[in-house]
């Protein structure tokens, strides 16, 4: 494994980087193996780096802990993926500080391919386990993959119900990729990786469940998916957290109703009555909102992947991508998501339109036909 790759993970081992003071950290070097070579005034000048995380950091010497993880992932045969893999998931290198370095077992593939997150209270009622089930099912049957967190409850059911329906489904842990938690999931765990599904960490092999990953992995949740529907939640429940992490990446958020005297589905009505979430009664509620994908049945082998034309150029896949990944996007956002100079972004959207493969929405909002 290459030192790039070591400097990474050595990153995620050092207390309260974490991925945006990681990412702060490779953005300020040309090579990651420079990070513990920079000097004290070098790491104070980087926003939000105070003395102790600067100390942390220049104090790092556990490079045997570094060479045990490595021997763990290869032991496991993980995939050991960074935001320049081309395997790397498309939908989460968009996000605020992705993980800069992310752990997989399974079919990795299929973190590539379009995915709603289900999500909710550790302790359905049975209406909350019924609706998971019922809609993981419709959804399913779309071809789109299932994305949870393998937590007790709606997660569980999820994870599971896809698994049943013949679908695919994608658990993100709080935990390292060897850690199952709670203990009780490790045969659904065991299932999803010998029945064609994945399995996700940004905590290195061995990391505890500590309460404090879970906010982190939830903007991993939202942030592998096109929209997260909120079965069932408390107001101050972590589902919460992830409905508001996924509005702020620009997600679509669903939540299924309920009898007004169910506690604990208090934040389900909260979402609704803010208009922060669609209130969903069918399948057709969820896939309407993603006109620009093209849904495959698995028996043609393609699981709910987005669908792109064939011979684009160069600045017109990257175009697509961006908007296949975000919906809509103006001509900011989208030489900005793409990289490319604003002149250079409104040449192909004018041919993308000319070809029919883009439309322009009020406010000069570009979409995908």
């Amino acid at each position: 494994m290459n030192e790039d790759i070591r400097t990474r993970i050595a990153l995620s081992l050092v207390p309260k980087v974490g991925a945006h003071r990681s990412r702060l950290l490779l953005e300020r070097v040309d090579r990651p193996r420079d990070i513990f070579r920079l000097s004290e005034r070098d790491l104070l000048a980087i926003p939000g780096f105070g003395k102790v995380v600067t100390e942390q950091i220049r104090s790092f010497s556990n490079w045997a802990m570094v060479d045990t993880v490595v021997r763990r992932t290869e032991a496991l045969r993980c995939r050991l993926l960074i935001p320049e893999d081309a395997a790397y998931p498309q939908l989460l290198r968009e996000i605020d500080d992705p993980p800069v370095v992310l752990w997989a077992r399974g079919n990795v593939d299929l973190l590539n391919h379009a995915g709603i997150a289900v999500v909710g209270t550790r302790s359905p009622s049975p209406y909350g386990k019924d609706m998971a089930r019922h809609f993981t099912g419709k959804i399913v049957e779309q071809g789109i993959t299932i994305v949870s967190g393998l937590a007790y409850g709606i997660d569980t059911v999820s994870h599971r119900q896809a698994l049943d329906k013949g679908g695919k489904t994608i658990a993100v842990l709080g935990s390292g990729i060897d850690v199952v938690y709670p203990r009780q999931n490790t045969d659904l765990y065991d299932r999803m990786i010998r029945e064609g599904s994945t399995v996700v960490s940004e905590f290195p092999p061995g990391t505890k469940p500590d309460y404090m990953n879970f906010p982190t992995r939830n903007r991993v949740v939202s942030g592998l998916s096109v929209g997260i529907l909120v079965v069932e939640t408390g107001a101050e429940g972590g589902s919460m957290i992830t409905a508001r992490l996924a509005l702020e990446q620009n997600r679509e958020v669903f939540v299924v109703p309920h009898n007004l005297t169910n506690t604990r589905a208090a934040g389900c009505h909260k979402l609704i009555r803010e208009a922060s979430g669609k209130l969903v009664e069918h399948i057709e509620d969820i896939i309407s909102e993603f006109p620009w994908m093209q849904f495959k049945a698995f028996s043609d082998g393609k699981i709910g992947k987005l669908v792109k034309p064939e011979g684009l150029s160069a600045g017109a896949s990257a175009c697509w991508d961006a908007l296949a990944n975000k919906g809509e996007l103006d001509l900011d956002g989208l030489s900005r998501s793409t990289r490319l100079p604003l002149p250079q972004v409104s040449a192909v959207l004018l041919q993308m339109e000319l070809a029919g493969w883009v439309k322009q929405r009020p406010g000069r909002m570009f979409a995908l036909v």
